[in-house]
């Protein structure tokens, strides 16, 4: 995620120049040198024991430039604006605003990801051409905040497991923000692809995902508690779900059928094809909050290092898996500010490298991108039908991500209703099969119920 230093604002990642933003040049002096990126040759000494969090630090040291002020200002932010973003449930923003600035006076890494995850914030309400600066300090804290994570997981005390699972989820979202910010700000020295950076994604939600697994029996009885728990009145549905587990048995049946696929990679396909299921029905259920992210984040934890090796390599096949995938963070982005842009900078990453002998199983996932991109780019791609309007991504059309609400529910504060329509028990849907040839939509009687 870094680039190349010079002698010039110019060749200067905007990742990397905190110290000249705090403390610009005098004429006598240039530019401040600035570390960058960390990368493999420079990993710090003894091996690294968290590559995962290691390939999200932009600097390798700490600044010890004077940021009381600034940091005042992002903690009134975090506590007015920032924490509304995390969700919709009155519990949960009750730990973001209260709870959790409480306890992160004494964990100074929860501290600094907070701070971050204002940062960027405030960079995203910015106009695009206005950013850097927040970005800048974003990642100030968000590497100081990595650093003090990767002290606490060599040793993980029930004292500190609140606040390390309250600030690895934080930096589990303020990564999406952070590489996005990354892309768009400093385009010219960012080689890193939005295909190199989903994967680098899953290898933090793999990461951060396992320190859950450790600590979950810890923190129930904590104050991230809310985060671990259902929610106690039903959200409304986000239909894109559903569409998902609708479109899926297309990519199936194709790859069945594909002569020239050699059978260990259908076999992987299928596989990691097979975890959509069990994963959307998850989310599709009455007391189940951030529908959009619980796909997004759980899905990746049943990904194997085969599969994110085949999409590195630009497998067609796992390119297509992908961006399947990737309409879920279509469907995300209205409601996820940190997830801005990642679904056509994906989507486009993935459809300008995957072989043409793939297309007649992307139709859907294609008509996502903004009209005429697909064409742009030598596809011959038919657009979704009016139809088929709410999934249809283009400059003119309002997509509707979320169901509509009944004229006589009360809603919060975001306008979401209390309650929505649910399939009852027994309700038929269709489910995704991966085992037969002609991959069918089966009737289930799985409805989006409540777990008990």
């Amino acid at each position: 995620m870094g680039g190349s230093s010079g002698a010039s604002p110019e060749s200067v990642p905007s990742s990397a120049r905190l110290d000249h933003v705090l403390n610009p040049p005098t004429p006598h002096h240039g530019l401040l040198k600035t570390a960058e990126s960390v990368s493999e040759e420079d990993a710090p000494s003894p091996p690294d024991s968290y590559p995962f969090l290691t390939k999200f630090l932009y600097r390798t040291h700490v600044t010890q430039s004077d940021l009381w002020l600034k940091d005042l200002e992002l903690l009134h932010h975090w506590t007015i604006e920032a924490y509304y973003t995390l969700s919709q449930r009155d519990d949960i923003h009750h730990m973001w605003k209260v709870e959790a600035p409480r306890h992160a006076i004494k964990h100074s890494y929860l501290m600094h990801e907070m701070l971050a995850f204002a940062a960027f914030h405030k960079a995203h309400q910015h106009p695009p051409g206005e950013r850097q600066e927040y970005f800048v300090f974003g990642i100030h804290h968000q590497d100081n905040a990595i650093r003090g994570i990767r002290e606490e997981l060599q040793n993980i005390t029930p004292d500190e497991a609140p606040a390390i699972v309250a600030a690895s989820t934080l930096l589990t979202l303020s990564v999406f923000a952070s590489t996005g910010l990354e892309a768009e700000i400093n385009p010219g020295h960012n080689p890193q692809t939005a295909i190199d950076g989903i994967l680098n994604c899953f290898n933090l939600m793999q990461g951060m995902g396992n320190v859950l697994t450790l600590t979950y029996a810890t923190v129930m009885d904590s104050f991230v508690a809310p985060i671990v728990t259902r929610a106690s009145q039903p959200i409304p549905s986000q239909p894109m779900l559903q569409e998902l587990v609708n479109q899926v048995p297309t990519l199936v049946a194709f790859i069945h059928e594909k002569s020239d696929l050699p059978e260990d990679e259908r076999r992987i396909l299928l596989e990691t094809i097979g975890h959509f299921e069990p994963v959307l029905q998850m989310a599709m259920q009455a007391l189940v909050d951030n529908r959009e992210l619980r796909f997004l984040f759980l899905w990746p934890l049943h990904l194997t290092p085969v599969y994110t090796n085949m999409v590195r390599q630009s497998h067609p096949g796992a390119l297509s898996v992908l961006m399947y995938y990737t309409t879920i963070i279509y469907a995300a982005e209205p409601r996820y500010w940190f997830l801005d842009g990642w679904g056509e900078r994906l989507m486009k990453s993935c459809h300008e490298v995957v072989d043409r002998s793939w297309i007649p199983c992307l139709h859907w996932p294609i008509s996502f991108l903004p009209q005429g991109m697909a064409s742009d780019l030598n596809w011959d791609v038919p657009r979704q039908s009016s139809l088929r309007v709410p999934w249809v991504r283009g400059p003119t059309v309002s997509i509707a991500h979320r169901q509509s609400q009944p004229p006589t529910s009360s809603t919060s504060r975001e306008g979401y209703s209390s309650s929505s329509n649910y399939g009852s028990p027994g309700e038929h849907k269709p489910t995704i099969s991966t085992s037969d040839a002609s991959a069918s939509r089966r009737p289930s009687a799985q409805s989006d119920q409540t777990q008990t």
